[in-house]
This record gives C-alpha cells, structure tokens and sequence, in this order.
C-alpha cells in the first residue's frame, strides 16, 4: 500500500507498507491532525538494496561497519525490509526529521500517548535490550497477527 503525507510540491511523502500497517497509519494519522498534529512518513518499506546503500553511505560517513551499525541496519537486517515499519516525523518541524530532536515534538508526545491504540509501538526505546541506538522515529505495526509474527524476535528480546 503506498500511503502519502498529504502534503503538497516538495513536501509529500509517498511511501509503501504493508496493506494492514498502512490502513492504520493512515488512521492514525488523520486522529492525529484532528488534533491538530501532523505526522508524515518518511521511510517506509525498502528493499535490500536500498538498505545496503544507506547503510554503506553510514559506513562512509561514520568511518567503520561498526559505527554505522549503531545507526543503521545492514542490509537482510533492517526492520523495513518486513513492510511493517515506519520512520515518521513532525509535518510542523522537519528540521528535527530522524534525529533525536524528533523525541522534543508533539508528533512524539502524541505518538507515545495514541500510537499503541493504532497497533503500533516505538521499535527502539532507549537503552533497549537488543543494543540498538534510540530511534524515537522509528515504529513498528504489531497489530496484527501477520505483524506480530515478522518482530516475535525482536519483541522477546
């Protein structure tokens, strides 16, 4: 399912999920702006290549495989690569788009306090069992049995 930011000219977004977890993006977005909050995609499902070009352009500006690890997945490892996961930001503040400033908006605070009633959860808290750096614009659709079966691992971990 490709879902859009609903914006216009440079500012939209079109980014594809699984039909399940785009069907509840999209719901929860729309809860969102009626709050007057507007959340945008900004990644969504992508392929191995493409996960192997991000995380090489990692390894490039970070200097080591290890580095860029702390901040990318190598490619066969990505969250992305399962159709269910989704970067989002703040529509109101894309300087702070996939950063950790993402977490001072009230795209998060309402993520944190809604997301969980949409299926979805925040797939890296900080200090997260699997070692994975904090990601407050990284979340995952487990709100279906399909969802809940592609993070069983990473869910117990």
């Amino acid at each position: 399912m490709i879902v859009s930011s609903y914006a216009t000219g440079n500012n939209q977004r079109f980014e594809s999920l699984n039909i399940e977890a785009g069907q509840a993006l999209m719901r929860m977005m729309y809860a969102a702006r009626e709050e007057g909050v507007w959340i945008v995609p900004v990644s969504g499902f992508r392929t191995i290549e493409q996960q192997q070009k991000l995380f090489q352009d990692q390894v490039k500006r970070r200097g080591s495989v290890q580095a860029a690890a702390k901040i990318s997945a190598p490619a066969g490892f990505s969250e992305h690569h399962t159709g269910f996961a989704v970067d989002l930001a703040d529509g109101k503040s894309a300087k702070q788009d996939i950063t950790l400033e993402f977490e001072k908006t009230h795209a998060y605070r309402w993520l944190t306090r809604h997301a969980q009633e949409f299926g979805f959860e925040l797939s890296f808290k900080r200090n997260n069992s699997q070692g994975v750096s904090f990601e407050p614009w990284h979340w995952r659709y487990v709100g279906s049995p399909n969802a809940v079966a592609a993070f069983a691992h990473a869910r117990k971990s």
